[in-house]
């Protein structure tokens, strides 16, 4: 351990730990540090240590790293900042760094370092709420402070390993996922993450970790600095470097969640409950305002609070004795609330369905005084859930009310205790999700995307959509025509038609666009009208009738994680209707189908009240089209259809920005 006083704070770690090796401090100022005997530097040590945390400043810490490699050591970490995270001077001093470690290991630099629970070792220079376990989940953060944090939760979660990995100089989240899936003591990995270093081999990992059954949970955080790059399309203010990330976390089965206690406790739920085959949950309480709230905050999961089976339903009803009316959430009142007999009989009855999981809402007061019938509660559903072969959790309202005790008795007894409903909630849907990526068939890889550079060219709409053209992605027939020839155009196209000025993007805002003109006399009369503010060219098409719905579709470079393909609500809607799915190039018909189900305006492709459906293959061929042509085109940044019209026979694109490298 190199460096002053903080090495006090490093050896406490790894006693709190209860690390058992030797350690050696290094400071040419001291004799002794920690009640430990100083070593004046690296050379004067016994052997080559495997593993220094050099907690010195960044010109010294490539001097000690230098050191080390040549020694021949196992590793280090390096706390120092001022590296990569503070521009082109730092970047230097970060390659400087790497060079000097050559073929040894190096965690960092500004990074806070590794605690290995099960292992009992900790190169951590601060407070540390890990302890010893025999086996838990990883937690690897970017952010040294977050990754602190985590350590202090109170929750039943067991940490094997906590890493913060700060610049990523040499050793990557990759890395230490693949290190982690080498360990069978590690049961979940969760991610906090500001970047993913390395795209493909992240998704390997990923992959991996879905065939072993290891949960991945992920939090990203941050935005994009390249996200309005192209912002003369729709597409760059609803999609970027966040949404590619979740393209990617969906391809690889990796569980993506917003907030920190999310993080946890979905976390806890997947190690728990493990992949669900289905999404059939039943939810109990002794309080119908519970009951209530389970129901309202299922809203938008993919869970199904189906109801009981008639002979399950009388059976409960019986035991209830009739004062209740059976239904899933169900309300068991609390007449039977002190009744242990009673309350295991109920339990198990219910546990004995044919549902996926069964969850038990129940706050427990940590607190002193009689409430002995609170545990009885739980310790029922813990019984039956040890005559049941299917997930069974304890839910509490307010996460003060499940305490960490009660959370390891119940964690112990195979029940997964869950702080919040929603989290619970959000937990099973993820179960869900998780149990789907597991059983189905291993996607391709994400095409690679090239580094952003040089500068962009934007093409008129007519250029665009003569590339979608060669791409087999169809356009409606047009003509560009200055004003004298919009006529001759639209009787050689034939009415009705569509005039758009050249040039100008979002035109119907602009008053660039007139659609459906169906005789020659009201297109003299548009085009005077438009010709007092636009001189032309103008595009003449025809106008595609029939529409059923009106999509927006795009593919554009996420640079480094790949292609991100959008496809929502096109049109007016657009901007209205938060209603998107995202995906990573290449694409098949298939997933594309499956996308279309998630998004609202689906229900008007499928055929709303009674319209005509959409044909849902001529679409996806056409989405897959325009994939197909960005990635065998070489030039291309982003291009975006909106909107790709849907008719009851085809998918026909009629407006289209392209944009690619000049």
């Amino acid at each position: 351990m190199v460096g002053g006083s903080l090495v006090n704070r490093l050896v406490e770690s790894c006693e709190q730990m209860g690390f058992g090796g030797e350690i050696w401090p290094v400071n040419p100022d001291r004799d002794r540090l920690a009640g430990l005997r100083c070593f004046p530097d690296l050379r004067a040590l016994p052997s080559p240590p495997d593993a220094a945390f050099l907690a010195v400043n960044r010109g010294r810490t490539i001097e000690a790293v230098a050191t080390l490699a040549d020694m021949g050591a196992g590793s280090a970490v390096c706390y120092a900042s001022l590296f990569a995270e503070q521009g082109e001077d730092g970047a230097a001093h970060q390659r400087r760094l790497v060079e000097a470690a050559g073929e040894m290991p190096i965690l960092g630099p500004n990074c806070y370092g590794l605690v290995n629970a099960v292992d009992r070792v900790a190169l951590w220079p601060d407070l540390l709420g890990c302890e010893p376990v025999s086996e838990g989940v990883a937690l690897i953060s970017q952010s040294g402070n977050v990754g602190m944090n985590l350590s202090f939760q109170s929750r039943q979660l067991a940490v094997s390993h906590l890493v913060t990995v700060g610049n990523q100089a040499v050793v990557g989240i990759e890395d230490l996922m693949e290190e982690m899936l080498e360990d069978r003591r590690v049961r979940g990995i969760g991610l906090f993450l500001e970047a993913v270093r390395d795209p493909a081999r992240f998704l390997v990992m990923a992959r991996r970790a879905l065939a072993a059954r290891v949960p991945v949970v992920a939090l990203m955080v941050g935005r994009s600095r390249r996200g309005a790059e192209i912002a003369r399309s729709h597409t760059a203010s609803i999609s970027g470097m966040t949404q590619a990330y979740r393209a990617l976390f969906d391809r690889g089965g990796v569980i993506s969640v917003d907030t920190i206690p999310g993080l946890l406790e979905t976390l806890g739920v997947l190690v728990g409950v493990g992949p669900l085959r289905g999404n059939r949950i039943v939810s109990m309480s002794c309080s119908g305002g519970e009951a209530s709230h389970v129901a309202d905050l299922s809203e938008g999961t993919s869970l199904e609070f189906t109801p009981f089976p008639p002979g399950q339903a009388a059976r409960v009803e019986r035991i209830l004795e009739g004062r209740v009316k059976v239904g899933n959430p169900l309300d068991y009142h609390t007449f039977i609330w002190d009744d242990r007999a009673r309350l295991e009989q109920l339990f198990g009855e219910v546990t004995s369905g044919p549902q996926d999981a069964t969850m038990l809402v129940l706050d427990l007061p940590d607190r002193e005084g009689d409430f002995s019938a609170f545990w009885k509660t739980a310790e029922a559903m813990v019984t039956a859930r040890s005559r049941s072969e299917r997930p069974a959790l304890v839910v509490s309202g307010l996460p003060e009310s499940l305490s960490a005790s009660l959370a390891r008795e119940l964690a112990a007894a195979g029940v997964t205790p869950v702080r919040g409903i929603a989290e619970a909630l959000a937990g099973l849907d993820a179960a869900v999700r998780w149990g789907e990526a597991v059983h189905c068939e291993p996607s391709v890889s994400p095409a690679v995307v090239p580094p952003p550079g040089g500068c962009t060219v934007h093409l008129d709409e007519a250029g665009a959509k003569a590339r979608l053209g060669e791409w087999g992605v169809a356009v409606p027939r047009g003509r560009v025509a200055p004003s004298g020839g919009v006529e001759e155009a639209a009787e050689e196209i034939g009415y009705p038609v569509t005039i758009k000025v050249l040039g100008i993007d979002h035109k119907t805002e602009s008053g660039g666009v007139r659609v459906g003109i169906r005789t020659p006399a009201d297109l003299r009369l548009v085009l005077a009208e438009m010709s007092e503010r636009y001189e032309g060219p103008f595009l003449v098409e025809e106008t595609v009738g029939g529409v059923v719905a009106e999509l927006l579709v795009s593919v554009r470079r996420q640079w480094p994680v790949g292609w991100l393909v959008t496809v929502g609500a096109g049109g007016i809607l657009t901007e209205l209707v938060d209603d998107f799915v995202h995906f990573l190039a290449p694409v098949g018909p298939r997933e594309v189908r499956a996308g279309f189900g998630k998004l609202k305006v689906g229900r008007l492709l499928a055929g709303y009240r009674g319209a005509p459906a959409a044909d849902l293959g001529a679409c996806a061929a056409a989405i897959g089209a325009l994939v197909d042509g960005v990635l065998g085109d070489g030039d291309v940044v982003e291009v975006e259809v909106n909107p790709l019209l849907a008719t009851a026979s085809g998918a026909v694109a009629a407006d289209a920005l392209l944009s690619v490298t000049g």
